[in-house]
């Protein structure tokens, strides 16, 4: 996960410093009836994911930067699907472990690094095909400048998930995170499709999916 404020990321960081395992349960859950709910309930979890394959063989996308990569679930999947090169970048270490050992239990430590740090620190150099943040924006304080440097480093497409504000279901996962002490954000779709236009990298789309939108930008 990523944050851009001190105070804020290290919230964040401490909040998934003590969940990994169940954050890692999201895409790999230990039970049939886990697998059964977040099919009907979190499906958006497997749809941001599968985007960001399309987005990578619509635009000839052979190298990924995952911000917020988390334990790094979505990057090893990239690389099983043939993406050549990706790295992974997390603020939470326990993440970056757990990564780092999925990458080479399934084979593809060659084609994926993970590196702890807030990405916002990230020194600007290298370049992507696709530059993208999965379930990361509902943990950032300001989108603005987190985008802007993730537009730093892509050359083709930049991709993010967004969660959605809802009346009744947003204001009860903000409450149950601040009670962890962890903060959370909501979007509603023009402000996304905002955020990215001002990018000026491409062409802007937004896409609703349960609980929230997948948004891009390409050249």
């Amino acid at each position: 996960m990523h944050t851009d404020s001190s105070e804020h990321a290290a919230k964040v960081r401490t909040f998934f410093d003590r969940r990994v395992d169940a954050y890692d349960a999201f895409y790999d859950p230990p039970s049939p009836l886990l697998r059964a709910f977040n099919r009907v309930f979190r499906k958006a979890v497997i749809l941001r994911r599968d985007q960001m394959l399309t987005l990578a063989r619509q635009h000839g996308c052979r190298t990924v930067l995952d911000v917020g990569c988390g334990s790094g679930r979505n990057t090893v999947w990239l690389a099983r699907q043939g993406v050549e090169r990706l790295v992974g970048v997390d603020i939470s270490a326990p993440m970056i472990e757990q990564a780092t050992d999925l990458a080479r239990r399934a084979g593809v430590s060659d084609r994926c690094e993970f590196r702890r740090l807030d990405f916002i620190h990230l020194p600007r150099g290298e370049r992507f095909d696709l530059v993208a943040a999965v379930g990361l924006f509902d943990y950032v304080l300001d989108a603005r400048p987190v985008l802007a440097h993730m537009a730093s480093f892509a050359e083709k497409v930049v991709y993010g998930s967004f969660p959605g504000w809802t009346l009744v279901r947003s204001p009860l996962r903000k409450l149950r995170y601040a009670l962890r002490g962890c903060p959370t954000h909501f979007y509603r779709r023009g402000e996304i499709a905002g955020l990215l236009e001002e990018l000026k990298f491409g062409a802007v789309q937004v896409q609703p999916v349960p609980s929230g939108h997948l948004a891009w930008t390409a050249r």
